[in-house]
C-alpha cells in the first residue's frame, strides 16, 4: 500500500472522528434539553396551587334558607378558587338519603365536607368515616353527636331559643298555654332551641306549655297542628314555630280562626310567608338566623383546614329579631 492511501485511510479515521463526536454532542445536547424541560416542570409543580374539591351537603335543596346558603357557598368557592359541589336530599326527613349523598361523595374524591345533619346521631358514623379517611369535617346549621367533627358553623342554637323564650314570654305578658311545633325529630340544632326554649319559659311559673309536636318540616302539618290545638285548648296563648315552616303554618291556623293578635306567635326564619304574616301581624316576632353566612364561612374555612391552617371550633353566626314593624319596611325593599 503506498504513502498516498495511508495519507488518505488517516484522513478518513480524523474526518469519522469529527463525525462522530459532533453526533455525541447532538445527542448529549437533546438529552441535557429534554432533562431540562423535565426538572423545570417537576420544580415549578410545588408551587402551582392545588385546586381543592369541597362539597357541601344540606338537610336539603328545596327552600328559600338553603338557596341561600348556597348563594353564600357559592361566593365563598369563587372569592376561594375552590370547586364546589352543593348537593342533598330533597326533603329534610330524608336521612338515609343523606348519608349515601356523603358516601357517594367520599367514593368520588372530594377533598373536605360541610354538613348540616338531617339526624344528629344517624349521621355520626358515615361523618366519621370522612374522617378516618383524612377527609375533614365541619357541620353547618345542625351539629352532630360526634367531637371528631372539627368545627360547628352555625346559630348558636341553644341560645337563640333563649331569645325566642324571651320574646314569647314578653309577649304573653308572662302568663298563658303555649304550643310547640318542632320540625323533624332528631335534628340536633332544633333539639338545642326547645332546650333553650325551655329553660327561659321554665322561669314563668304561669306560663304552661301545653303540647309539643313535630310537623316534620311541613308547612301543612303545622297547620293541622295549630288547629287541633286551638280546639283543644280555645285560650292558647302563644306558639313557638321551632323551625321554619312551624310559625307561617300556625299563622295561617291563627288567622283563619280569628285569632290574629290573641296567639301570639314566634318562629324562624324570614322565608316568604313568614314575613308576610309578620307583616300583617299575625306573627309577632322572627328569629332570622344567617344562611348565606353559614355558607360562606364553611367553604372559607375548610379550605383554611386544606391549607394547614386552624379553624375555631365553634363559630356562631348569629341571630335577628324581626318585628312587624320591621317586617313592613324590609317587604317595602326590593332585594339586592
Amino acid at each position: 500500500m503506498g504513502s498516498g492511501c495511508i495519507l488518505n485511510v488517516n484522513k478518513l479515521k480524523a474526518e469519522w472522528g469529527c463525525i462522530v463526536m459532533r453526533k455525541g454532542w447532538l445527542v448529549s445536547f437533546v438529552f441535557l434539553s429534554i432533562l431540562a424541560v423535565i426538572l423545570g416542570a417537576t420544580m415549578a409543580a410545588p408551587s402551582q396551587k392545588k385546586k381543592w374539591h369541597i362539597a357541601i351537603v344540606p338537610k336539603a335543596l328545596t327552600g328559600e334558607y338553603w338557596v341561600r346558603c348556597k348563594k353564600g357557598a357559592e361566593a365563598a368557592a369563587k372569592q376561594f378558587g375552590v370547586q364546589l359541589t352543593f348537593v342533598g336530599p330533597s326533603a329534610e326527613t330524608e336521612v338515609d338519603k343523606q348519608i349515601d349523598i356523603v358516601e357517594n361523595l367520599l367514593t368520588r374524591g372530594v377533598h373536605a365536607l360541610g354538613i348540616s345533619p338531617c339526624d344528629g346521631k344517624a349521621l355520626v358514623p358515615v361523618i366519621e368515616k370522612a374522617i378516618a379517611k383524612g377527609v375533614p369535617v365541619v357541620t353547618v346549621d345542625s351539629d352532630a353527636q360526634t367531637p371528631k367533627r372539627l368545627a360547628y358553623i352555625g346559630t348558636d342554637n341553644e341560645k337563640a331559643g333563649e331569645i325566642a323564650g324571651q320574646e314569647l314570654a314578653k309577649l304573653m305578658g308572662g302568663k298563658g298555654k303555649v304550643l310547640i311545633i318542632q320540625g323533624v325529630p332528631g335534628a340536633e340544632n332544633l333539639m338545642q332551641r326547645v332546650k333553650g326554649f325551655k329553660r327561659v319559659i321554665a322561669k314563668y311559673p304561669q306560663i304552661r306549655i301545653v303540647s309539643e309536636q313535630a310537623c316534620q318540616s311541613d308547612q301543612t302539618l303545622s297547620l293541622n297542628i295549630t288547629e287541633n290545638a286551638l280546639t283543644a285548648h280555645p285560650d292558647l296563648g302563644g306558639i313557638f314555630g321551632v323551625n321554619a315552616p312551624g310559625a307561617p303554618g300556625a299563622a295561617q291556623a291563627v288567622k283563619a280562626a280569628g285569632k290574629t293578635g290573641k296567639v301570639k306567635i314566634v318562629g324562624f326564619d324570614a322565608l316568604p310567608d313568614t314575613m308576610r304574616y309578620c307583616a300583617e301581624g299575625v306573627i309577632q316576632a322572627i328569629v332570622e338566623q344567617r344562611p348565606y353566612r353559614m355558607g360562606y364561612l364553611a367553604v372559607r374555612y375548610l379550605k383554611e383546614v386544606l391549607e394547614g391552617k386552624k379553624i375555631p371550633r365553634m363559630v356562631d353566626t348569629g341571630v335577628d329579631i324581626i318585628t312587624p314593624e320591621q317586617a313592613k319596611k324590609m317587604l317595602l325593599t326590593p332585594p339586592k
